[in-house]
């Protein structure tokens, strides 16, 4: 059968157009018809179909990045099947990739290649802590939204840390990688991880910077897969600045650092966010409050070390082309001006800590006026123990039980906060075969419309409940929530609850809380939430 043409409807898509294609499939775009939003569906390539272990590794990759939440991250929200092969739907990236933007308007400034560091490596260390090395970082896999913000896609080539029994490309006779940014230890089939992004990272910031990938000559006859490759494993990283003068010397240093032969004599992840913000904070000031305000209180980011930075880069310059544009006189005095702010940040009282301390009385002294205003009333005698008929407890009804609320979503429950005000909302019970089945018809699932779903992975629980518009209860939230009348519980079954920690997998059932394997548990449920 051929790939679906526009009309075609994909569980909760309906196909538009034609995107592209990427290394394992093709991508379509379409609209999500019950939330009313674009997508992107990448569907399994026609010749990969009668590969188990590919159709098997599709599939994982969607369901690896759906537990990745990082803005720096495509998001995806589905998985399903069209004519017997995957397809995974995704947030729709409305920019330009990378390679496409330097072929069609030539290398980048340093101010943007250095955004474009910084956004790439914050999203490739979040994937990292979830356990994925990407393996095909490059520049057509990095889009720069209309916003300025990049995003890292196509994880078609993404391997877990720990593998475990999962058949690798390379013993399948699949190329792993891209020859232009392939870190050496990757080309010789070594064991892997995180630090040969960090390498193919470091080959895109050089493309970005000159326009040209690391270590091709410009003469197709020399520029052929194994010569570049070779080149990858015997030659010293290439200097920026030697094939584009006018390119930042810190970036080309950092590029050059990051394309170290050894994995460990790369930078971390952490040490490239925090040196590129230096350089982002250089190069544009305007940009330290917005990342002062957007780092955790316990790690200021530096000003005076900021200066310092400019004041060498500054000094750099003025070395390379003998035009001094900044007096040594000037530049001295922003770092003492810059080491100033930074005692003063030091010994402030957070100005966060302030707010919510006037924030605190002044709901104290609220809560403390309404209660002494408020008429007195009689107890209210609690309502009977719901009765369990086959193993359901059985929602509550009582004469004097709140009224519900008319924006309650149909089949939900509102949970309250211990002030009255909604905390969130929740599905009365758990998820049913019939309402799965509308959004993921290909997922064989046993049992009548009205049962309860099981059988299925933390990762397709959650992706369900994100197409669906919701989440996934906190574990915290699912014990609030099961004490509200009308919740219903199947007897002998747990339910998915929230767990970012990805090796600890949470499911809940009455008073009890278990790690399981992220794997498709015959015993367990989900049900969403919805924030009001």
């Amino acid at each position: 059968m051929p790939n679906p043409t526009p009309g075609t409807i994909l569980g909760a898509y309906r196909v538009e157009g034609t995107i592209g294609s990427g290394s394992m499939g093709e991508v379509f775009k379409g609209i999500d018809t019950g939330l009313n939003r674009r997508v992107a569906i990448k569907i399994l390539s026609e010749k990969h179909r009668d590969s188990p272990e590919l159709r098997a590794r599709f599939v994982r990759e969607g369901r690896a990045v759906a537990a990745i939440s990082h803005p720096n991250v495509v998001a995806v929200f589905a998985t399903g099947q069209f004519d017997e092969r995957p397809y995974i739907a995704m947030e729709f990236l409305d920019g330009t990739d990378l390679g496409s933007m330097v072929e069609k308007g030539g290398p980048l400034d340093a101010l943007t290649a250095a955004h474009v560091l910084l956004d790439s490596a914050q999203g490739l260390n979040a994937a990292a802590k979830a356990g994925l090395i990407h393996r095909d970082v490059k520049p057509s896999n990095l889009v720069r939204l209309t916003d300025g913000k990049v995003k890292v896609t196509d994880f078609g080539l993404a391997k877990p840390v720990d593998p475990g029994s999962e058949p690798s490309l390379t013993a399948m006779g699949v190329v792993v990688g891209t020859p232009d940014y392939i870190a050496p230890e990757q080309a010789r089939g070594e064991t892997i991880d995180e630090r040969v992004d960090i390498y193919a990272l470091g080959g895109t910031l050089y493309f970005l910077l000159t326009g040209i990938p690391p270590f091709r000559t410009g003469k197709p006859a020399e520029d052929k897969y194994l010569k570049v490759v070779a080149r990858h494993l015997r030659n010293p990283p290439p200097d920026a600045m030697q094939t584009n003068p006018r390119t930042d010397r810190e970036l080309a240093a950092l590029a050059i650092e990051m394309m170290a032969k050894k994995p460990d004599q790369r930078p971390t992840y952490d040490e490239l966010v925090e040196r590129t913000s230096n350089i982002v904070a250089r190069l544009d000031p305007d940009a330290v409050p917005k990342m002062l305000a957007s780092r955790e209180r316990s790690r200021p980011i530096p000003i005076a070390e900021i200066a310092r930075q400019a004041a060498r880069a500054q000094s750099l310059a003025d070395q390379d082309h003998g035009s001094p544009t900044v007096s040594d006189g000037d530049l001295q005095a922003a770092v003492d001006r810059a080491e100033r702010a930074d005692r003063a940040q030091a010994s402030r009282f957070p100005g966060w800590l302030v707010v919510f301390t006037i924030l605190c009385v002044g709901l104290f002294g609220t809560g403390l006026a309404f209660y002494l205003r408020a008429p007195k009333v009689a107890p209210v005698v609690a309502p009977a123990k719901p009765s369990v008929d086959a193993g359901v407890v059985a929602p509550a009804s009582s004469p004097d039980a709140r009224p519900v609320d008319a924006t309650i979503p149909k089949n939900m429950l509102l949970v309250r906060k211990p002030d009255g005000t909604p905390r969130f909302y929740v599905d009365a019970q758990p998820t049913q075969v019939g309402t799965f089945r509308e959004t993921f018809a290909k997922h064989e699932q046993v049992g009548k419309p009205e049962d309860p779903v099981v059988g299925v992975t933390y990762n397709v629980a959650r992706s369900y409940v994100k197409t669906k518009g919701g989440r996934l209860l906190t574990s915290d939230e699912w014990t609030a929530a099961s004490v509200t009348p009308g919740f219903v519980v199947v007897d002998g079954i747990f339910e998915w609850v929230d767990s970012p920690d990805e090796k600890k997998r949470q499911v809940r059932q009455h008073g009890k809380t278990l790690v399981r394997p992220d794997k498709e548990q015959p015993d367990v449920t989900f049900r969403m939430a919805r924030d009001p």
